[in-house]
């Protein structure tokens, strides 16, 4: 699946993880982006009852929480993001199985964060006042979790194709590699939409999709 001209591909762990050391730091534009889905992450987390711990492939010794793990993917995606490897970010729930026709799993919801190359300042500081979000939470449709199968996927940016290479331990808390699933979005309707704005500047589409059935 591919998004606005870049390279979407699933994320997956290694057998080992490290644990994230998050220090106080200037609030950036990347540190917005990221947060503003990790909020929403930890919202969808709590609706679908889904062990993100689990599906992140972390080892059981860490221990950790599903809130830890969220606070190492926002470290992680803003780095990314300070970096321009990556343009969007999606939140994924399939039906269980492939389809024996065309291989792929089809969806039922799909949330699509999609960064405005256009305002792309990843290091600029920013005020509270100066970041601005529209469209609530995300509002996934009732049971659409049920039996589900979950994935995080990411567009990589066309142009960084070297330095999304180095995207592993121990300069990120998680080694981002490619899993082989397709996922197939050709019955998805859009019916809701959100933003992040600074200054007044779209930096942040949000998307939410779902199948007719849901």
């Amino acid at each position: 699946m591919t998004t606005s001209g870049s390279q979407t591909e699933a994320y997956a762990d290694t057998n080992q993880t490290v644990i994230a050391q998050v220090t106080p730091r200037t609030v950036t534009q990347s540190d917005q982006i990221a947060r503003y889905f990790t909020d929403d992450l930890k919202n969808f987390v709590r609706e679908t009852n889904i062990n993100l711990v689990e599906e992140l492939d972390i080892p059981s010794e860490h221990n950790l929480s599903s809130s830890e793990a969220i606070e190492m993917l926002y470290e992680d995606l803003a780095h990314m993001l300070r970096e321009g490897i990556i343009t969007g970010i999606h939140l994924l729930l399939s039906e269980p199985q492939r389809d024996p026709n065309s291989g792929a799993f089809p969806l039922r919801y799909h949330a699509m964060y999609v960064v405005n190359s256009n305002t792309r300042t990843p290091q600029r500081s920013l005020s509270s006042s100066s970041v601005q979000q529209r469209g609530g939470s995300l509002a996934l449709p009732t049971n659409v979790w049920l039996d589900a199968r979950f994935a995080l996927l990411i567009d990589w940016n066309p142009s960084a194709n070297e330095r999304r290479r180095l995207v592993r331990r121990p300069e990120y808390c998680f080694d981002w590699v490619p899993k082989q699933a397709k996922y197939d979005a050709t019955t998805l309707i859009r019916y809701r939409e959100g933003t992040m704005t600074v200054n007044s500047a779209t930096v942040v589409e949000r998307r939410e999709l779902r199948s007719p059935g849901f």
